[in-house]
């Protein structure tokens, strides 16, 4: 198997040209790829180390590099309980990457949704479940619809 860094590029930009039509927000792909890395950041920061690596070994190349981009150890993951608290560490990270005009007609809540909804064809069930168990009820009731999970 050759290492074609390439392909993998062409692949995360076709991924993030797609998540923007899904969301509506074609043309917009750098705002679309700061939310797709906050997404994956504060999921990243809100699971444990070893649920991380299940889920990586699950990810394309193109995401796996999103998703360990300045990822810092921590002996225990972060602490938020609700979808709105999720949503604000998003926004966190978006302004923290140079996000500083939110202009989404859909709440925060909605578009992490759908980023979930498109990162879903990359994970097995089991491992799609193994990611929500690790949160809180109110994120995972928000999250399960979007990861296809009864």
């Amino acid at each position: 198997m050759s290492f074609n860094i390439d392909k993998f590029a062409q692949e995360g930009h076709t991924f993030v040209h797609e998540l923007s039509n899904e969301l509506g927000h074609s043309g917009e792909d750098e705002a679309i790829s700061r939310l797709l890395r906050s997404v994956l950041h504060v999921l990243r920061d809100r699971i444990t180390m070893s649920e991380s690596l299940d889920l990586l070994a699950q990810l394309p190349m193109f995401l796996k590099a999103v998703y360990v981009e300045q990822w810092k150890y921590r002996e225990k993951p972060l602490k938020f309980e609700s979808m709105e608290e999720f949503c604000q560490h998003v926004k966190d990270e978006q302004s923290r990457m140079g996000e500083s005009d939110f202009q989404w007609n859909e709440p925060t809540d909605e578009l992490v949704k759908r980023t979930f909804v498109a990162l879903r064809k990359y994970l097995t069930q089991g491992e799609a479940k193994h990611v929500i168990d690790q949160l809180p009820k109110d994120i995972k009731e928000e999250l399960k619809p979007a990861l296809a999970l009864s």
